[in-house]
């Protein structure tokens, strides 16, 4: 039971590393201090990680869903506008 607390808090402190990030102007992020200090966090589960490794797994996460996201988003948009076009040019 403590290990399932112990990992809660854990996760808490970084969801709260990465919002508190994230709230900053862009350019004025610090990745290396946040992503150092999620990489303390998980040594205490062994996951020996560098920080600009988490750094980069982390925009991985993000341009997956940018991809899933807005690539159906225009998928669809592109398929109503076509559409739109085809009704024009036969009326």
């Amino acid at each position: 039971m403590q290990v399932l607390i112990t990992i809660n808090k854990d996760m808490y402190s970084i969801t709260s590393i990465l919002y508190e990030t994230l709230k900053i102007t862009p350019f004025k992020r610090d990745y290396d201090a946040s992503f150092g200090k999620i990489a303390i966090i998980l040594k205490r589960y062994n996951l020996n990680e560098n920080p600009r490794n988490l750094r980069f797994r982390f925009t991985l996460f993000m341009q997956e869903f940018f991809d899933s996201t807005f690539i159906k988003q225009s998928e669809e948009f592109a398929i109503r506008k076509f559409k739109e076009w085809i009704l024009d040019q036969v009326t």
